[in-house]
């Protein structure tokens, strides 16, 4: 028998499409800034989950929240705060296509972007390389991004907006996928054209600041 992919609701601030019936909605998380309180639990709860040794420690979140969304010098929105979060960008992604040994790649089964640990020289292109900085660097120098937890993130569970989201985050999933840029887009980005870079930062701040949720 057949199964019939359903929308799997984990929501809030920080919510995990796990798989839907509505086109074109890809198995992510999605991070609202209009719902996010500023409490920070979801670097706690990626910290103690990937910390080595069980302690909380927000420099080892895979996911940091952003203050103030800025593009250049500019601040957006003085008082918006969101999760930024890996997009797990197609294939390849951007942090791949940076890459000189090969360190990054996608998981078409899952829909993650993963960084090879034992691959990686910590030579830190991939961090100027992912369009919406989402690519961080623990105090030792490794590499850090989101890895969805193996499917059940840490962050959504923490969430503390999750009872407030559960109708509300269907709208958004029914909308256009706006967090999500064109390959073409990236790849201006990889060639070193800075006005790419700051058309993909302004949508990413608009994102943040809230003013775009939808389209018609």
């Amino acid at each position: 028998m057949s199964h019939t992919p359903q929308i799997e609701m984990v929501t809030g601030a920080i919510w995990y499409a796990a798989g839907s019936e509505i086109p074109d909605v890809e198995q992510k998380l999605y991070a609202l800034s209009n719902q996010c309180t500023d409490c920070n639990i979801c670097e706690v709860a990626c910290s103690l989950v990937h910390s080595p040794d069980g302690m909380v420690n927000p420099l080892l979140a895979r996911l940091h929240v952003d203050h103030s969304p800025q593009v250049g010098r500019k601040i957006v929105h003085p008082f918006a705060f969101v999760a930024d979060i890996c997009h797990h960008c197609g294939n390849p992604p951007p942090c791949a296509e940076v890459c000189p040994v090969d360190a990054f790649y996608y998981d078409p089964a899952t829909n993650v972007a993963i960084i090879a640990q034992d691959k990686c020289i910590q030579c830190m292109e991939c961090v100027p390389g992912c369009p919406f900085d989402v690519v961080f660097v623990a105090p030792d120098g490794e590499l850090l991004k989101c890895d969805l937890c193996g499917g059940e993130p840490a962050c959504v569970e923490a969430c503390a907006t999750r009872p407030e989201m559960s109708n509300a985050g269907k709208q958004y999933v029914r909308a256009p996928v706006l967090f999500h840029t064109d390959t073409a887009g990236y790849r201006e980005v990889l060639q070193g054209k800075p006005e790419a870079r700051d058309e993909v930062g302004m949508m990413q701040a608009m994102l943040k600041a809230g003013t775009v949720s939808s389209a018609a």
